[in-house]
Formats: structure tokens, C-alpha cells, sequence
């Protein structure tokens, strides 16, 4: 038999030890990620058309991304769309975009560049494992037309992004190229999550990500916010918190990666009638509120007030004189790359051969 006092005392270390594991699971809670699955689903399972109609912002992502990657000339046999959605990476990747119907000859020179790097992409990726935690979207778009024209193997694995225990996310050093477009933000433990990233790519491997910065939406947060100041007298958590760019590289750098790449740039939509279809948009995006201390309604006085209150202070006026409300996204694109003996290294302090003075 055990003795007591050592019984005890492994009893205390067990205590103490799943009192920190609380604590630091506490920590990072910060997003409701069931409330969260819930508001990706819904329309994507009720209402798939007006799913696809409002994805113009990760489509608009996802190009960009394909620009990106378009100037990175190494194989990708092997590749991870993590938050991948409805697969807006693979369908823009498969799809040719037209040029606008007043483009210009540099416009329609630009326009046929990204479709040859569209093509010269697809050709390099062998396997695309598509993870989400949403089944509904993860699969909107499965037996669409779209999928036939991408040769390589597509696996969709249903999973949550927060859970690295899954099949497709076991094994270390798998992956070339880890993609993650629009869905990081919704991560309450991120740092854990980019380390996680980081291990399972290949030595050498690439990771190229977007997600939301701080002054996306900064027209709404602070439309709120005044608004509600003025009937309530004090402030609710409306928007959820996001990531400010100066953040980005420390967090890199903490998961492992090295080689940083970090820009940002701001996609501004405009022309929403009032504060209420701008909602809607985010609704049916899934973009929505998803905090844990977020409030249970929207009352319709606040709502009213920050309405004009959006219209005063940010509103535009169109053709016909009429009042419109943009809406600003900051999209952080961060690039890193696994670090590897084979990787370009900075010479050792001291061994120029160059006077910088002579040069300039």
C-alpha cells in the first residue's frame, strides 16, 4: 500500500498541475468556437447561392494570394489549404478571371498574366488537402464544375483548426506549402496554432497565410460605439479583436518561422444602403460577432443611431447624390518559411568587402 503522505502529495501536484492547465486553456478563450461553426453553417446549408454570392471577399483574398505565390518557383507536390471554407483558393485557382469590360490594354495584359500563373500553380500542386471545421461549406462546392479542371488529388478532411489530433495534421514535416486564407483570426490560441503550422510542414517548407488586421471594419466598430455611449452610457464588445500588423512578425518568429514576408492592404467596399446590409453581408459570410462576452442583441435605438452616426462621419455619396457606407477590411498577408540547413544565411558579422560609404 501507498503511503498517505505520498499519496497526498501527488494528489496536490495533480491539483496544481490541472489548475494551470485550466488557467492557461482559460486564457485563450477568448472566441466561442461552437457559436462560431453555428454561424459559418447556417447559410451554406440553408441557402447555398447566397453562400457563393457573398464570398466576394475571400475570393478577392485568395486571388491575391495567387499572385503571391505566383512569384515562388519551386514545386508544391503536397499542400495544406488550412481554413480552407469552401475551397475559394482551389476554385480561383481553376477558374479564368475576365477582365473588366472597360479595361485598358495594361489591365488586359494583367488579366492574362494571372490566368497563365493560375494554370502554372494548379500544375505544380499533386495533393490538396482541404481542412475546415465546417462541414457545410467545406463541401458546398464539391461537385461543382470547377473541381474538374484542377488534375491533382483533393481531399476535404472536416476538423476543427484549433485541433491538430486529426489524421491529416498527426504526422510532422508533410507539407510543402501550408495555405491559410481568412479563417486564422477565429483562433483563440494562435501562437499554438502557427507552431503547429510550422511542425508539420517540411523542412524548408512554405507558409503563406492572411487574416483580418486591427482596422478592419473600423467604420462599424466605431459607429457602435459612439452609438451606444450616447443611449447606454457605456460600450459592448460588438466587434471581435483582431491581430495589428506590428504583432505579426513577433508571432512568426515564435512558431519557428524565419525569412518574414509581412504586408498589408485594405479592400474597401462600398456602396451598402445602410448599417443593416453591411450586417447581413457579414452574416452570410459567417463573419459575425463570436466573442464570449459578446452581448445578446443589438438594440433597435442603438442600431438606429449608429446608422447615422455611420452615414455622418464615413458615408459616400454615389452618382445620384445618395448616401452609401463603405466598409474597410485590413488584410495582413505574412509570409514564412520553415527553417532548414539548406536556407540562404546572413554573412558573419564584420566580413564585408564593401565600404557602404563608397556606394553611396
Amino acid at each position: 500500500m501507498v503511503p498517505s503522505m505520498f499519496r497526498n502529495g501527488i494528489f496536490r501536484r495533480f491539483l496544481a498541475t490541472s489548475a494551470d492547465n485550466i488557467a492557461k486553456q482559460q486564457q485563450f478563450n477568448v472566441f466561442d468556437r461552437t457559436a462560431k461553426l453555428i454561424q459559418r453553417s447556417r447559410t451554406p446549408a440553408i441557402n447555398p447561392d447566397l453562400s457563393r454570392k457573398k464570398e466576394y471577399l475571400r475570393d478577392e483574398v485568395a486571388l491575391r494570394t495567387i499572385e503571391r505565390l505566383a512569384f515562388i518557383t519551386r514545386d508544391f507536390t503536397n499542400v495544406l489549404d488550412f481554413g480552407s471554407h469552401s475551397g475559394n483558393l482551389l476554385k480561383n485557382l481553376c477558374v479564368d478571371t475576365e477582365a473588366p469590360p472597360n479595361a485598358d490594354f495594361a489591365e488586359i495584359e494583367i488579366t492574362k498574366q494571372l490566368n497563365r500563373d493560375k494554370k502554372i500553380i494548379r500544375s505544380k500542386i499533386k495533393e490538396l488537402t482541404m481542412l475546415d471545421s465546417s462541414r457545410e461549406l467545406l463541401f458546398r462546392d464539391a461537385n461543382e464544375p470547377f473541381n474538374k479542371e484542377f488534375e491533382g488529388k483533393v481531399i476535404r478532411t472536416v476538423g476543427d483548426e484549433e485541433d491538430f489530433n486529426h489524421e491529416v495534421l498527426e504526422k510532422s514535416d508533410q507539407y510543402d506549402a501550408v495555405i491559410s486564407n481568412l479563417s486564422l483570426h477565429w483562433i483563440n490560441d494562435l501562437p499554438t496554432t502557427l507552431a503547429n503550422i510550422n511542425r508539420v510542414l517540411k523542412p524548408d517548407g512554405l507558409f503563406m497565410g492572411t487574416l483580418f488586421g486591427g482596422d478592419t471594419l473600423y467604420e462599424l466598430r466605431t459607429s457602435l460605439q459612439l452609438a451606444e455611449l450616447e443611449r447606454k452610457g457605456g460600450m459592448s464588445p460588438r466587434v471581435s479583436p483582431l491581430v495589428h500588423l506590428n504583432d505579426i512578425g513577433s508571432l512568426l518568429n515564435r512558431a519557428g518561422f524565419n525569412m518574414l514576408t509581412i504586408d498589408a492592404e485594405d479592400i474597401v467596399v462600398g456602396g451598402f444602403p445602410d448599417i443593416v446590409s453591411l450586417c447581413d453581408d457579414l452574416q452570410a459570410m459567417g463573419e459575425q460577432n463570436s466573442i464570449l462576452s459578446r452581448a445578446g442583441y443589438l438594440p433597435r435605438d442603438v442600431l438606429l443611431a449608429a446608422n447615422e452616426i455611420y452615414k455622418t462621419m464615413h458615408g459616400e455619396k454615389d452618382l445620384d447624390g445618395k448616401i452609401t457606407l463603405p466598409a474597410t477590411f485590413s488584410i495582413i498577408f505574412m509570409i514564412g518559411w520553415k527553417k532548414s540547413d539548406n536556407q540562404p544565411k546572413p554573412l558573419a558579422r564584420g566580413s564585408g568587402q564593401v565600404n557602404l560609404k563608397d556606394v553611396l
